[in-house]
């Protein structure tokens, strides 16, 4: 499997609605690549941590859960937050553009 895309990459990715409605991160949405297989596999998915740029005292109660990435880190236009309480594997189909951040 060859996408381009590397771990530790910032790209887009399209989440799924979720039913019933939950805390879950969906649409169209910034995320880490933390893991992606090489060679050939099964299903081609990937782990990622979705990002958002929403900040509150949740994120400062919980510095490991919720790390904060500066603004301009790997082209993120805001302040941003990584929520590592999201961590999921999805389908390198769904990520919808490689090289949006790097």
């Amino acid at each position: 499997m060859s996408t381009g895309i590397q771990s530790g990459d910032v790209v887009l990715i399209s989440l799924p609605p979720h039913e019933p409605k939950g805390h879950e991160q969906e649409g169209l949405r910034p995320a880490i690549i933390i893991a992606i297989p090489n060679g050939h596999v099964r299903y081609p998915v990937a782990i990622v941590v979705p990002v958002t740029s929403q900040t509150g005292n949740w994120t400062n109660q919980n510095p490991k859960l919720y790390i904060q990435i500066p603004q301009g880190t790997r082209g993120l236009p805001k302040l941003s937050v990584a929520l590592i309480d999201q961590v999921r594997a999805i389908d390198v189909m769904r990520v919808t553009i490689f090289t949006i951040y790097s």
